[in-house]
């Protein structure tokens, strides 16, 4: 049964055929109160109502107005109605993929056919230049055709019946005009190719349906209701335009094929269907609208690379590396897959490379280990000069413990112990406690004061223990160098640098700080050496006394290793985080750093971290989708520059013997004032917590324009760089 008839049915539905003009507003709460429509023989007429559904197809007059989103096209359709055409199977739909554009035949009617032809805007200027469309299907298209369509397609040709269509893409948006509401291709459009158009506007027909029911909605003039149900709207309809969208655009890229890692893919994908069975009736449901699953298009999305990637291999090894290499020297555009793998590549690489974890406890969990090193994978992403501040001031410690050590007469003593030591390499292990981690501090009051003997393990011996992946550390360095020269290599050559590419530099810089002072750290140890003693840890502690009277928070050893920390007292919330819960610690906290820096370590951090920000502040100029997410990168940039000038220079000062404010490092460390007063204890501490609160928020907007970024780049950023210009010419 048609719609319109159906329609035409109802009583309350009055159709009126007419040309919609423009819309009519409130002028006084700008809500849309009706439409202005006319006819050729009749003069303009006007209709009322407390809701304006908006339905203009592609081409809306109406749609310029309410959305910030203007269609996306790049290709066109051409079609053809074929008479008596001869397909293989008349029920059936065919697309056709070769060496041209992709093309789709259905049948429409007992004798007529409808075959449709993609073609880039790029060729259809071209072809219209040279001659005539009719002419380049003709040449390109119809020799990759079934032999039985061809004449037909021929006959079609000579009659002149050519009509053309573009092809759009136009994400939704929410509506936040009271008084209307768009709905089809004038509200969300995919390309074309799965014919997923009508798919998505009779659902949304659907859902808007049942968001507006009388029960929920008594008056459509309850226009604050009516706006709240739109935005459920919105939201509601991506369980099955997310997928239907995603769908319509990859298959539409896959078969334009218009690189060689695509007709990789493209082959993969013609293998994998043909297996049948859930590789056909999944992607199929999905297709039709009757699945709605994003994330069984994910699975499918990747197995059919995978299934791709070992189609490749299965054709021989030698062929496999001779696509790839033309893949890479031949391809003279990058892709944004392109770009976000090779930036990921590199932080990814640079993480592993530079987090050098303390020796964790035999009895943690896989689970728990994993996830302290995935919350410091994050704060190395998101505030790497952060860890480059930890860095430092166990580098600052392990020199220290250097120095005392060698005093001692300790002369094979080096930065690698010292660094191993703080990073739970010993346990002592007394009668009367419980086998506890020493740091390189009491290491050296024990050896001061006789209890223990000179240690006899080398240098090598730990650096035998540590498991630093030299190949990984060596290929981070390669990779962000050679990304580094790239995005250099860019601005030579004015090519466009995007957000993401901006952000692994600044990334890098403080990534290679925290490297350096960590170098000589043992990495991925597993197991301690335990120092068995004689001696009870309460004789220890009574040699000790006064200094030792007060009861221990983390250890027995407390009364040497706390002084050291000039005041510092982790915050007391923090005390049992992470594992922490008995007494004495059983492992030294990655964030345990005694002692904190001196004013030149935190001089050079506060440098590095503005710097780092300072990156950001570069790429002013930066281009993005909207002039709204330039200013909101570049304002978040600023502040973000500001908030290390200032809340930097806030342990840059902390050094100095003045300073006499209490103020919080990291919501995690608190050093209280040594006079306690109000604005000792309130001034900087305020300024410090709000630095953070900026710093975080500006944090999360950069992320967010890094990915938003992606919908637009400009045409510059797809570009890859021209070597040969920096080779040396000969005339």
């Amino acid at each position: 049964m048609k719609l319109r008839e159906a329609a035409q049915r109802d009583e309350r539905v009055q159709i009126v055929q007419t040309t919609a003009k423009r819309l009519v507003k409130c002028e006084k709460s700008g809500r849309v109160i009706g439409v202005v429509c006319s006819t050729r023989r009749s003069k303009e007429q006007k209709y009322f109502a407390d809701l304006t559904i908006v339905a203009d197809r592609q081409a809306s007059n109406l749609r310029s107005q309410y959305t910030k989103h203007t269609p996306v096209t790049k290709s066109r359709f051409w079609g053809l109605e074929l008479i008596d055409a001869e397909l293989p199977n008349q029920h059936l739909a065919y697309g056709v993929i070769g060496s041209g554009p992709p093309v789709l035949i259905y049948q429409i009617g007992l004798r007529e056919t409808r075959i449709l032809i993609d073609i880039p805007n790029t060729v259809h200027q071209a072809a219209s230049n040279s001659g005539s469309i009719a002419d380049y299907v003709q040449t390109k298209v119809v020799p990759d055709l079934p032999t039985s369509v061809r004449p037909s397609v021929t006959a079609a040709l000579k009659k002149g019946m050519l009509r053309s269509m573009p092809n759009s893409w136009l994400p939704s948006s929410t509506n936040t005009t009271p008084g209307i509401e768009f709905l089809g291709d004038a509200f969300n459009m995919r390309h074309p190719l799965t014919g997923g158009g009508m798919t998505v506007a009779l659902n949304d027909v659907v859902l808007l349906n049942q968001l507006l029911a009388p029960e929920i909605i008594s008056s459509f003039g309850d226009t604050r209701s009516v706006l709240k149900q739109m935005r459920r709207f919105h939201w509601q309809r991506k369980e099955y335009s997310t997928s239907l969208n995603i769908l319509a655009q990859a298959l539409y890229s896959l078969f334009i094929a218009d690189d060689l890692q695509l007709q990789v893919l493209q082959r993969g994908f013609n293998r994998y269907i043909q297996r049948g069975g859930n590789c056909v009736e999944e992607p199929a449901g999905i297709m039709g609208g009757v699945i709605h699953s994003p994330w069984l298009l994910f699975y499918h999305f990747f197995a059919v690379a995978l299934y791709s990637l070992s189609t490749l291999m299965r054709e021989g090894y030698a062929s496999s590396l001779w696509h790839m290499t033309g893949a890479i020297f031949q391809c003279l555009h990058r892709g944004t897959v392109d770009i976000i793998w090779s930036c990921f590549l590199v932080l990814f690489v640079s993480v592993w490379a530079v987090l050098h974890h303390n020796v964790p406890i035999r009895s943690d969990h896989y689970w728990s280990t994993l996830g302290r090193k995935v919350r410091w994978a994050t704060l190395a992403i998101c505030a790497p000069e952060l860890l480059t501040l930890f860095a430092v001031m166990q580098w600052n410690a392990a020199n220290i413990s250097v120095t005392e050590m060698q005093d001692l007469g300790e002369k094979d003593w080096s930065v690698v112990h010292a660094f191993y030591a703080n990073a739970r390499g010993f346990m002592l292990d007394a009668p009367d406690y419980p086998t506890f981690p020493i740091n390189a501090k009491s290491i050296h009051y024990l050896r001061s004061t006789g209890w223990i003997k000179p240690l006899n393990i080398t240098r090598d011996s730990i650096w035998d223990r540590s498991k630093a992946d030299v190949f990984a550390k060596g290929f981070a360095l390669i990779q962000t160098t050679w990304l580094c020269i790239q995005c250099i290599c860019r601005v030579i050559q004015r090519l466009s640098i995007t957000p993401l590419e901006l952000f692994t530099v600044a990334f890098v810089l403080s990534t290679l700080a925290t490297s350096f002072f960590w170098v000589n750290k043992p990495q991925n140890v597993t197991e301690p050496n335990v120092i068995t003693t004689e001696w009870l840890i309460a004789d220890v502690l009574k040699a000790a006394g006064d200094a030792a009277k007060e009861p221990y928070i983390d250890t027995p050893m407390d009364f040497v290793e706390k002084p050291v920390w000039q005041g510092w007292k982790r915050r007391p919330s923090l005390l049992h985080f992470s594992g922490l819960t008995s007494r004495p610690l059983k492992r030294i906290p990655n964030d345990y750093s005694p002692p904190p820096p001196t004013g030149k370590e935190a001089l050079f951090v506060w440098v590095i971290s503005v710097v780092h920000a300072g990156i950001h502040v570069i790429s002013w100029r930066l281009s993005f989708p909207t002039d709204t997410e330039a200013w909101i990168w570049r304002i978040s940039s600023v502040t973000l520059l500001l908030v290390m000038i200032i809340g930097g220079a806030v342990p840059v000062l902390s050094t100095r013997e003045w300073f006499d404010f209490r103020f919080n490092l990291l919501c995690i460390w608190i050093r209280p004032a040594r006079k306690n007063t109000l604005v000792r204890r309130h001034v900087f501490d305020f300024v410090v917590d709000f630095d953070y609160f900026v710093y975080i928020v500006a944090r999360l907007l950069i992320f967010t324009e890094i990915f938003l970024s992606f919908r637009s780049l400009p045409e510059t950023a797809y570009a890859n760089i021209n070597w040969t210009e920096f080779l040396p010419h000969i005339d």
